[in-house]
C-alpha cells in the first residue's frame, strides 16, 4: 500500500503527458502510485499509458465512458484513488501537463512526519509561460496555527488556492470534508472547509512547475467544470457558493462536529462570506478600483477650480 497516491484528472494532453507521468513515476520516494481519470480518452492517450504501465504495475489508468466535467473528474480520481488504496496516508491531484520535482513527495512527506497537525503540505512554484519562466512566490501558510478562524482567515484572504490545491493533502482530510463540490473555485473552496480541520505547511524549494496557458474567466470555469448543463446556482458569485457549501455542511448537517456544533458551524460560514467578501471588494483588480483614479483627478480639479474662484467652476456647483 503506497504511502503517496497521485490522482491525474486527464483531458486530452497527449502532448505533455509522457513528460508529466515520467515525473511522478521518477519521484525519489518510490512509495507513490499514479491513478489515471481520463474524461477524454483517445488511442493517443492510452498508448502512451501502456507504454508506463506496461514497466510499472504503480500506475493505473482509468478511462470515463462519459465526460465528467472537471469537478466530476477530480472527484473520481480521489474516489478512485480510495478504492484501489485505501489504506495510503496522503493523496495529491495532478494535472496532464504541469512537472513535479523528483523530491516533491519525499520533501513534503517529511513536512506531514514532523508536523501532525498538517493536513496540506505545498511547495514553492515556477509558472512557465510559453517563453519565459517565473517563480510565485507563496509567503503564507497556517503551520503553528491552532485557531480555525484565524486559519479560514488566512485560507481565505492570503493564500493562492490555484498553487495550494496541487500539494499533498492527509487523504481522510479530503474525505472528511466531502473533497470538491460543484461550485465555481472548488479548489478555494476546499481550503476554506479543510481549514477548519488542520494546518497548512509551506515549503520554500520549488518543487513543482506549472503550465500557464489561457486566461481566466468565471464563463471559462463553468465550461470546464460542469459536463453538459451548468446548474442555475453557478450563475451566482463564488463567495455566495462557497458559504452555501459550509453553511450547509456545518449548520445545516451539522459535520462540524465534534469540535463545532451547528450554531459554530453557521459563525464558521457568516466569517467565510465576510472575509471572502472584504477580499473581492478590496481586490487589486476590483471593478472600482480602475475607474476612482479618474474620478479623483476630476474631484481634485474640481476643487483646485473652486479655490480659484474659476466661473467654469461655479457654473458646476450651480449645476
Amino acid at each position: 500500500m503506497p504511502r503517496v497516491v497521485f490522482g491525474m484528472a486527464a483531458y486530452n494532453r497527449p502532448d505533455s503527458l509522457a513528460r508529466t507521468i515520467e515525473s511522478l513515476l521518477s519521484q525519489t520516494l518510490r512509495d507513490v502510485a499514479v491513478v489515471i481519470v481520463d474524461d477524454k480518452p483517445s488511442p493517443e492517450v492510452k498508448a502512451i499509458v501502456d507504454t508506463y504501465a506496461g514497466s510499472d504495475p504503480r500506475l493505473l489508468y482509468l478511462p470515463n465512458e462519459i465526460r465528467l466535467g472537471m469537478v466530476g473528474n477530480w472527484r473520481r480520481a480521489f474516489s478512485a484513488a480510495r478504492e484501489h488504496f485505501p489504506g495510503s496516508e496522503f493523496f495529491a491531484w495532478a494535472s496532464d501537463h504541469d512537472i513535479w520535482h523528483p523530491r516533491w513527495a519525499e520533501v513534503l512527506v517529511g513536512v506531514f512526519d514532523a508536523q501532525p497537525g498538517c493536513v496540506l503540505a505545498f511547495p514553492q512554484m515556477m509558472r512557465v509561460y510559453k517563453h519565459s519562466r517565473r517563480r510565485m512566490s507563496s509567503p503564507n501558510d497556517t503551520a503553528g496555527v491552532t485557531s480555525p478562524w484565524r486559519r479560514l482567515h488566512a485560507a481565505t484572504t492570503a493564500l493562492t488556492a490555484g498553487n495550494c490545491i496541487y500539494g499533498l493533502f492527509r487523504a481522510a482530510a479530503i474525505e472528511r470534508v466531502g473533497g470538491f463540490r460543484a461550485v465555481l473555485l472548488p479548489d478555494r473552496q476546499l481550503l476554506q472547509a479543510l481549514a477548519r480541520v488542520g494546518q497548512f505547511t509551506r515549503v520554500t524549494e520549488v518543487l513543482w512547475y506549472r503550465e500557464v496557458a489561457g486566461a481566466f474567466s468565471h464563463d471559462r470555469q463553468r465550461h470546464m467544470l460542469f459536463a453538459g448543463h451548468t446548474p442555475v446556482y453557478a450563475h451566482l458569485h463564488p463567495t455566495l457558493q462557497h458559504f452555501g457549501v459550509l453553511f450547509w455542511d456545518l449548520a445545516v448537517m451539522g459535520r462540524g462536529r465534534p469540535e463545532h456544533g451547528r450554531a459554530a458551524g453557521a459563525a464558521f460560514a457568516l466569517a467565510q462570506l465576510w472575509w471572502s467578501a472584504k477580499r473581492q471588494a478590496l481586490h487589486s483588480d476590483v471593478w472600482w478600483r480602475r475607474w476612482w483614479p479618474a474620478l479623483s483627478e476630476r474631484v481634485t480639479k474640481h476643487q483646485k477650480a473652486t479655490a480659484s474662484g474659476h466661473p467654469s467652476a461655479r457654473r458646476s456647483v450651480e449645476t
